[in-house]
């Protein structure tokens, strides 16, 4: 969860604020019910704080009593019970998927209107990725190629357990010295 939350925090949240045109959507697969879809809306968000904790209890409150039909459980923050699929149709309708084989972000075209799918230390499953495909998906990486000499592999992108976040601007609040 903690993982989950610091990407939320890395979308969500500038110096003194909440980017306001931000959507964030967490996509729990793993045990004891999935699949769970929370969905926070930057724009309506009103207890969103730079401090996991407080965070996570927003989540939790909003995985209690899932289902299908999306309900809000505090101003922005929205639970139910969605596949993958449903998730992108959400989210989207474009996509940039974070992926080591992907073409360098800095090098791509993106979408000025995009949602950012990224998963956890674990790919995307077969049919996750096609989804993407079916949906015009643009692979990107988030780093350079990897030294393919190299005997240590590290992974060279920050990711989260399949959460996709809208677009956002980030600016320098203040230039450094």
């Amino acid at each position: 969860m903690d993982i989950l939350l610091n990407a939320a925090n890395a979308a969500l949240l500038l110096a003194h604020d909440l980017r306001r045109d931000v959507e964030v959507g967490l996509l729990l697969l793993g045990p004891p019910d999935p699949p769970r879809f929370v969905r926070l809306k930057g724009f309506r968000l009103r207890s969103y704080q730079p401090d996991i904790r407080s965070n996570a209890a927003l989540v939790r409150r909003a995985l209690e009593d899932v289902s299908r039909i999306e309900h809000e459980t505090s101003p922005g923050v929205f639970g139910s019970r969605t596949n993958f699929e449903e998730a992108l149709d959400r989210l989207g309708p474009s996509f940039v998927y974070a992926n080591e084989g992907g073409k360098d972000i800095r090098q791509a075209n993106l979408p000025a209107d995009a949602t950012f799918v990224l998963s956890d230390n674990q790919d995307l499953t077969t049919a996750e990725e096609q989804a993407l495909t079916d949906r015009g998906a643009l692979v990107v990486g988030l780093g350079p190629p990897r030294d393919r000499d190299c005997s240590k592999r590290t992974r060279s992108e920050t990711t989260v357990t399949h959460m996709a976040t809208a677009p956002h601007r980030t600016t320098n609040d203040q230039a450094l010295p």
